[in-house]
């Protein structure tokens, strides 16, 4: 059956619009700010160097996917509902950031608040999807451990990056070396991905092998998540170097690679998902 501004409401996707109608707004004036008035960032040159590119990112990358995403979804669009919830995963993921890892500033309720709309968002969105239609709608043909190894692949590479930073740190009785300049007792990234990001990047791996329902939304889901956050890291990096020139950008032709390599697997992903228009109504 296909969505429709007029029946948007007894799908019950009106709580997450509603929701993220707002977080748009909010986003999109903290992002402004931070992109454009960089002095509101009380870090190092570095640091707010990286704050000021994640919000460029926000600004005209993941704002625009979401408003796009939402439209596409009344129009009835399942592959617009995976794209949906994985922006709405990368404005989490890096409102946790902001929130807890640049320092104190005028936006600071801000940050809080993209935080709860983002958050809460994400479970209005995910409570009312239909994970087994997504599932049935995926081709039979789809290669699905060739997308479940390269989200697995990119899941472990992030992991042994941050183990080469974190193991040799716990025999070392200095300040490590990933916190200099930094005002952090622990690094944010660092817990985020080891305690939430990998896992779930994993566990979806796990289940789209398995073709587990489940699995087909994850997988989608953090697939495009992944996919706008190595583009943030490549513009923060860069941003950071302009800050401060001693930073080094060697890391933003690999993530700009990723990023491209990480979009052509999205839309390969995506693909394999039968338009709605295509099926019988329900």
């Amino acid at each position: 059956m296909k969505l429709s501004p007029s029946n948007l409401l007894s799908h019950n996707f009106q709580p997450a619009w509603r929701l993220s109608g707002i977080l748009i707004f909010v986003t999109l004036v903290q992002s402004a700010v931070g992109a454009f008035f960089p002095t509101i960032f009380r870090d190092q040159p570095m640091s707010a160097g990286n704050a000021q590119g994640t919000d460029v990112v926000i600004l005209f990358v993941a704002i625009p996917t979401l408003v796009i995403s939402m439209l596409l979804t009344v129009r009835g669009s399942l592959r617009a509902q995976i794209i949906w919830a994985g922006t709405l995963s990368y404005i989490l993921y890096n409102a946790v950031l902001f929130a807890f890892d640049v320092a104190f500033n005028s936006l600071f309720l801000l940050y809080v608040a993209t935080l709860s709309l983002a958050l809460w968002s994400l479970v209005a969105l995910l409570v009312h999807l239909d994970v087994e239609s997504i599932r049935a709608r995926f081709a039979s043909k789809m290669p699905v451990r060739a997308f479940a190894s390269y989200l697995l692949l990119i899941s472990v590479l992030f992991f042994v990056t941050w183990m080469r930073q974190i193991l040799p740190a716990l025999f070392e009785t200095t300040t490590p070396a990933f916190l200099h300049g930094t005002n952090m007792l622990t690094s944010p990234v660092h817990v985020l991905d080891l305690g939430f990001a990998l896992p779930l990047g994993i566990l979806g791996a796990v289940w789209l092998w398995q073709r587990k329902g489940w699995g087909y939304l994850l997988a989608g889901l953090m697939l495009s998540m992944m996919t706008i956050e190595t583009a943030s890291i490549a513009v923060d990096q860069f941003f950071g170097h302009l800050s401060d020139p001693t930073a080094s950008p060697d890391a933003v032709p690999l993530f700009v690679a990723l990023t491209l390599i990480g979009l052509v697997v999205v839309i390969a992903y995506l693909r394999y998902l039968h338009p709605e228009s295509n099926q019988k109504a329900a």
